[in-house]
């Protein structure tokens, strides 16, 4: 079986399962059934491709090669792993998140002043392809929007996170043109209303009164009204997604309480992503978890008949993916980059590579767990 894998990943002795082309000129770059080897990755790397596909059966003998050749100490091994390489693209994936966040944020509080949605502010936002950029590459995507220093309002940050993994999810699912582009929209927008909130109740601590509670569900009607009053009011799919992203498949849910098929595609899609990014990243009132953590809670879910299984496993089967190649810091003071995770386990640990080029298996080491995903930079500065 063939299985996504990010370039700044790979190993000697892994084996590609499809041939690789330059994005630029389509000239053949390795061909599939290639045994990497450390030039040809590094030709990978410098032609940018993001991620190959890599036969899954060579990925753990090249994990346990290259652990035995640290092991044996080498001359010529290469082992360690080092992020400078990976900086690069951290600095201008945050450049296009920050451009967005301050064109998403004179557009937020002008709705909270107006009422209206100003789509003179949003189009070039989506014409500039700056916020595409941000969900192209599902490894940068997920690791840099849970590290990266995020000053400001918390709620704007989780819509335009939301944006980024329903551009992701839409891929996933297969979606294009238009689809696409309403579930990221219908991300970016879903809790627009809460602008209309005051800020103490937003970032309260400890249990919500019943009548707390009444006003803040009601972020989700607000948002609603407000779309349906601009210009993306006929499309359906994303006016049905962010009406229902709090919704639950057994009734549980707001604003109607509706049940299985009564609730749209996207509606069960935004459930899944909305929970995932309130647990995964940092808020006043709670500390982010990592994603191995929420997977878990997320699973939970599932098996209790909240969360759509169909959209939950396949949301938590290509994040793991898209996991492949961040760099993370573990519970013990160690850091390193995860080099695999068996995808069809969606709570599965990964196999990490340190800093050092020895490698730790997490699903069979249970005393180490993940504190949370790092930048490249956080990385190099250990």
């Amino acid at each position: 079986m063939l299985k996504a894998f990010a370039v700044r990943s790979l190993l000697p002795e892994m084996l590609i399962g499809r041939t690789v082309y330059d994005g630029e000129t389509e000239i053949v770059l390795v061909e599939g059934g290639t045994v990497l080897d450390r030039e040809t990755i590094n030709l990978l790397k410098e032609k940018e491709i993001a991620s190959v596909y890599v036969d899954e059966d060579s990925i753990l003998t090249a994990v346990q090669k290259e652990k035995a050749a640290k092991a044996a100490a080498e001359p010529d091994f290469e082992g360690s792993v080092t992020p400078e390489r990976d900086v690069k693209l951290d600095d201008k994936y945050a450049e296009n998140y920050r451009y967005v966040y301050g064109e998403m944020e004179k557009l937020f509080q002008q709705a909270a002043v107006t009422g209206k949605l100003d789509m003179e502010i949003l189009q070039p936002v989506m014409a500039s392809g700056r916020l595409r950029d941000l969900y192209k590459e599902g490894a940068t995507a997920v690791s840099m929007i849970y590290s990266m220093n995020q000053d400001g309002d918390y709620n704007l940050h989780h819509c335009v996170h939301l944006a980024i993994l329903g551009g992701l999810m839409a891929k996933w699912m297969g979606l294009n043109g238009i689809d696409r582009q309403n579930l990221v929209l219908a991300g970016l927008f879903l809790d627009i209303g809460k602008q209309f909130i005051e800020k103490d109740l937003l970032e309260k601590k400890g249990r919500l009164t019943e009548e707390e509670f009444d006003i803040l569900k009601n972020h989700v009607v607000d948002s609603f009204k407000l779309l349906e009053s601009s210009d993306l009011s006929g499309r359906a799919d994303l006016m049905n997604g962010v009406i229902q992203h709090h919704e639950r498949n057994d009734g549980s849910g707001y604003p109607s309480g509706l049940e299985g098929d009564q609730i749209s595609t996207f509606g069960k899609v935004l459930a899944v992503l909305d929970s995932y990014d309130a647990m995964a990243s940092s808020r006043t009132y709670a500390e982010k978890r990592s994603p191995f953590e929420v997977f878990k809670i997320l699973y939970a879910d599932v098996l209790d008949g909240k969360l759509d299984s169909e959209y939950a496993v396949l949301f938590m089967r290509k994040l793991n993916a898209a996991l492949n190649g961040c760099w993370l810091r573990l519970s013990d003071g160690t850091a390193g980059r995860i080099v695999y995770i068996d995808e069809s386990r969606v709570t599965a640990m990964p196999v990490v590579q340190l800093v050092d080029g020895g490698f730790i298996d997490l699903n069979t080491v249970k005393d180490i767990t993940v504190v949370e995903i790092m930048t490249a930079a956080d990385v190099s500065k250990l």
